[in-house]
């Protein structure tokens, strides 16, 4: 690196002071500068995404220098409607500034671990839909185990012998994809929708030479990562309820360094966190619970029978229960098989003189306070 590209990258460290430096000065003197503002610019020059994703990038690439340090580190997903909309453009401008990137547009179950113990690579996959939607279930588990790093790891039987060996699988990964990938992939990453270009917008080309030109842009990153990397593993960070934690996992790492970073970066990674995270609807059986829940908050009663509580949930004309098994209602035996894996079962009560077969809220209570709250 030259002489110009290091005075870009790094403060020059004063050699000669007449006084002893104060605290303050001393650590303007040695720090290195914070480099997201530059992240933020070049992935802007080149890319049509919004702010938001944009603060969500950088603040991922920066704490994915740092992975080591978390207990869970996310996939970045890189999701357009279809083609031409800048899916590998921005897969080179986020390798230009990553750590150790390969971008690859296919690969077998058996390279991934296999990279993984060569070194911790940022591996981007381009082309994900192409081989992973329909592909080797294999390929798919190995990338999900990458997600949480007390179980990014595979065994394989290796060598003449057949001994067993631990593989590792913790890496940062991005992966590209027309059309969004499966739920579990979706599920462990940070979503980046990428559009097609409008004719008023300009992006500049990306040059054949970006990643040698970001060299001193990854050093300059690196250096403030290191720099700051004992804050980081200190400090805690509260991410936002909003019904989703595996939302919340995912966003931690970025939550860490926006509080690092300071200033704006803060509130912005919140601003991005609840804009990019999808809260996804309730599956079937949690949203009888609420139904159930809100039946009894309104009939105040502590008991009720199979067969009024399906003709109280069915009607509801906007609910889903008048056509929830294959367009007929719901019935006393499906409520009983929704409720079954929470430990509820109908039970005999009495309604005056009749002994008929159905629900006490006592039975509930735990479940509406485990799964509602």
């Amino acid at each position: 690196m030259d002489e110009s590209n290091q005075t870009q990258a790094f403060p020059k460290v004063l050699k000669t002071v007449s006084a002893p430096l104060d605290a303050v000065t001393q650590a303007f003197v040695t720090a290195p500068p914070e480099p997201a503002t530059q992240m933020v610019e070049l992935i802007d020059r080149h890319c049509v995404i919004t702010d938001l994703e944009i603060d969500a990038m950088v603040l991922w690439i920066l704490a994915s220098y740092a992975m080591d340090d978390f207990r869970v580190f996310p996939k970045l997903a890189l999701i357009s409607p279809e083609k031409r909309c800048g899916k590998t453009t921005t897969m080179e401008v986020v390798g230009s500034m990553a750590k150790d990137s390969l971008i690859v547009s296919n690969m077998s179950a058996a390279t991934i671990y296999r990279l993984a113990e060569q070194k911790q690579y940022t591996l981007l996959i381009d082309e994900t839909d192409t081989f992973l939607k329909n592909g080797d279930a294999e390929i798919n588990g190995l990338i999900n185990s990458s997600h949480t790093k007390s179980a990014a790891k595979v065994t394989r039987c290796v060598g003449d012998s057949h001994e067993a060996k631990v593989f590792s699988t913790w890496m940062p990964m991005v992966l590209a994809s027309i059309g969004v990938l499966a739920d579990t992939l979706m599920d462990r990453s940070i979503t980046i929708n990428l559009r097609r270009k409008k004719s008023h917008e300009h992006t500049d080309r990306v040059p054949a030479d970006l990643n040698e030109c970001n060299e001193p842009l990854r050093q300059s990153i690196s250096a403030w990562v290191e720099a700051n990397r004992a804050a980081m593993r200190s400090k805690c960070v509260d991410v936002p309820n909003i019904g989703n934690d595996r939302a919340g996992d995912n966003w931690e790492p970025l939550f860490a360094v926006a509080a690092l970073l300071g200033g704006s970066w803060p509130g912005r990674c919140e601003k991005a966190f609840r804009e990019l995270t999808v809260v996804e609807e309730p599956e079937q059986q949690t949203l009888l619970l609420r139904d159930i829940q809100q039946y009894f908050l309104r009939s105040g009663s502590p008991r009720v029978t199979s067969k009024d509580l399906c003709e109280a949930l069915t009607s509801d004309e906007d609910g889903p229960w008048k056509t929830c098994s294959n367009g007929k209602p719901i019935t006393p035996h499906l409520v009983g098989k929704l409720l079954r894996p929470y430990g509820i079962k109908p039970k005999t009560i009495r309604v005056g003189n009749a002994t008929p077969r159905g629900y006490e809220k006592a039975q509930l209570e735990d479940a509406f306070e485990r799964y509602l709250s």
